[in-house]
């Protein structure tokens, strides 16, 4: 037994939801991919809790400390160790079974080490004090340690658990992905799916994996520069290029946009692989992998040089045809988008759909994209970006962009769990969790988005002036909703039953 499957089996409660079934031999792809899932629940559970303190602390008027830092927490939970381990896990199981590979080795066990650890670190140091911000993050927040607002070890042990999750973002997960695609011998008897890399779902993961790889990489230089000037490898006078607010700046937004942007190819290639697998008449084809293959080649060169919208309000101020050319290329990736609605809408007008809800969740995740699209649109634009940069509309823009990924990826999730366990959910509780997921996710969006455009700041701890407190109290209704439907899919994974017994077959017991 691989120390992945051991792992999953040591674990109380989470244990049970992701125990991978043994006798089909498919343990060098389940194993790994299967402990990341979980674990991207563990801290599912983290996040949850820490977005229900939020509101908590304004309903019942608490410390305003403990909002900023359970905000922090609740954001880094939900973007990384959930979302994007969540992405890894089944990304990485969709990969092995279509190209028939093995997901095994060092590799993947350091990806997993460094992503949940340096989740770990960073959240140990931000309850120790440690203040996580654009404005904290340059130049060093050493003038933090020097007021005594948090000590030089927490400060040294958030930036490692900080440089961790990087690490395992920008380099472990996109050199595992390219090795496993472009390397190695195929082994037939983990073939599920045959697929070639000229295929949209394969397309779509070959350039996420460039995309962390490439735009992620003057990051890692700076990163990389100021943890050594940190430990004292080097004189702290050598890192001072990197401490600049400029350097810093581009640095950040060059990886955080693209990371965005490689997110969403990663999913839309996982709706292109899906979708066909669920047609009513058993095709199994897109309308058009032409079409498919050519959203996502836009989405990719257009997003690219898109961050420079996000500096049209920084200082010191960027040269103007900067800024619009930020602005025309956020406008490009909607090019994109279109291309892959068409070719979603006419697949399933040409050939019909079977409603699982795995799918349904997956094409719900991807309406909830088109609503991030637009509001990413406006974002971008020069003359809104003064009105509503600052303001809970950056925060209804990201919240929306999360909740589309992780109701895609759940859905998706729902599709490769019967493979990694041997066990079938519960159509009727899976529906139900879509329903209580939309509603939630575009109830909260829209509110933020609203209280956005109504001046409500972000990152504020009294909501209620101005009449803010209107949307706060929206945001927490729709945040149970929200947190009521991942509750249902949890409660779905617990209650999952063996293929056979699920399906009315008895079941011989072991």
């Amino acid at each position: 037994m691989s120390v992945a499957a051991t792992l999953i089996e040591r674990t109380p409660l989470f244990g049970r939801m992701f125990a991978i079934d043994k006798s089909t031999g498919l343990e060098e792809i389940n194993a790994w991919p299967a402990l990341m899932i979980m674990a991207s629940f563990v801290w599912l559970a983290v996040a949850g809790l820490l977005g229900l303190v939020m509101p908590a602390t304004q309903l019942f008027d608490l410390d305003s400390g403990l909002f900023y830092t359970t905000l922090t927490l609740h954001g880094a939970a939900l973007a990384f160790p959930f979302t994007f381990q969540l992405m890894i896990g089944v990304g990485l199981h969709r990969a092995g079974g279509c190209v028939g590979k093995p997901v095994t080795g060092w590799l993947p066990a350091l990806t997993f080490i460094a992503l949940n650890l340096g989740a770990a670190l960073l959240t140990v140091a931000v309850l120790l004090g440690f203040k996580i911000s654009l404005v904290a993050m340059f130049p060093l927040p050493l003038v933090g340690v020097k007021m005594g607002i948090w000590s030089m070890g927490t400060l040294i042990l958030g930036f490692t658990g900080i440089y961790l999750v990087l690490a395992s973002m920008i380099l472990l997960y996109p050199i595992l992905v390219l090795r496993m695609l472009f390397f190695g011998s195929k082994r037939p008897e983990l073939v599920l799916s045959a697929r070639s890399l000229n295929d949209p779902g394969m397309l779509g993961m070959t350039l996420s994996a460039l995309t962390l790889l490439v735009a992620g990489l003057p990051l890692v230089a700076v990163g990389t520069t100021l943890l050594a000037a940190l430990y004292g490898v080097i004189p702290m006078s050598l890192a001072a290029w990197a401490a600049e607010p400029v350097v810093f700046q581009y640095a950040f937004f060059i990886f955080a946009h693209n990371l965005m942007e490689a997110m969403a190819l990663m999913v839309m290639s996982a709706m292109y692989a899906t979708l066909p697998l669920y047609l009513a008449d058993g095709t199994r084809k897109l309308f058009s992998n032409k079409i498919a293959n050519a959203a996502l080649w836009i989405l990719l060169l257009t997003s690219i040089t898109s961050f420079l919208h996000h500096f049209i309000t920084l200082y010191p101020n960027q040269p103007a045809a900067l800024a619009y050319w930020g602005n025309i290329m956020s406008w490009g990736t909607g090019i994109g988008a279109a291309l892959s609605i068409f070719t979603v809408l006419a697949t399933i007008w040409q050939h019909g759909l079977i409603a699982s809800p795995g799918i349904v969740a997956v094409l719900a995740g991807f309406v909830l994209y088109i609503l991030d699209g637009a509001s990413a649109v406006v974002t971008s634009n020069v003359a809104w970006a003064f009105q509503l940069h600052g303001t809970m509309w950056q925060s209804g823009h990201t919240m929306t962009v999360l909740v589309a990924m992780s109701m895609m990826w759940l859905g998706v999730l729902y599709h490769h769990y019967p493979v990694i366990t041997g066990r079938r959910l519960d159509d009727r509780l899976g529906a139900w969790s879509v329903r209580l997921f939309l509603i939630g996710a575009i109830g909260a969006a829209l509110s933020m988005l609203a209280g956005g455009a109504d001046g409500m700041p972000r990152r504020f701890a009294d909501w209620n002036q101005e009449g803010w407190m209107l949307w706060g109290n929206l945001i927490l209704f729709f945040g149970l909703i929200l947190g009521a439907s991942l509750v249902v899919y949890t409660v779905n994974l617990l209650k999952s039953r063996e293929i056979g017994e699920a399906t009315g077959v008895r079941v011989a017991p072991a």
